[in-house]
């Protein structure tokens, strides 16, 4: 009887949740309601924590990989190049636009956002429009 108590118990707490889950994002587009593909050849995954400045205008960019991004401090104004614009705040997470020119701007104070890459070994995460003339990576 011992045993069986004894294993009863360790099952019991084994199948009970002792660390809570919170989703915080489950989507099937970007932000701007874009789709999300994955690049063939060899799977790599990379992660940023990158900081913007209040006033630091970073450079217009693209992703040719599906992109997420986890503001841990702060806010941030996410603008394409065509006009849209998205505002994310502390806590909050969107997946980014994909192929598509845009950048992102700390409000009113420093933002600091985790960025995962769900990329390739023969692709960049990052393209900055001026070294794809191409188009190969970024849609004008």
């Amino acid at each position: 009887m011992k045993s069986f108590t004894l294993i009863w118990l360790f099952f019991f707490f084994m199948a009970s949740p002792l660390v809570g889950a919170e989703e915080l994002l489950k989507t099937q587009t970007s932000w701007d309601g874009g789709e999300i593909y994955y690049p063939k050849g060899q799977a790599e995954i990379t992660s940023f924590k990158l900081r913007i400045e209040e006033g630091q205008i970073p450079k217009f960019h693209c992703h040719p990989v599906p992109t997420l991004g986890y503001v841990l401090k702060g806010s941030v104004e996410v603008e394409t190049k065509s006009g849209k614009k998205v505002i994310l705040k502390e806590g909050e997470s969107a997946v980014e636009v994909m192929r598509t020119i845009h950048r992102g701007k700390a409000i009113d104070a420093p933002v600091e956002i985790i960025v995962f890459y769900a990329g390739s070994t023969s692709m960049p995460n990052t393209v900055f429009p001026e070294e794809d003339s191409s188009n190969e990576y970024c849609s004008s």
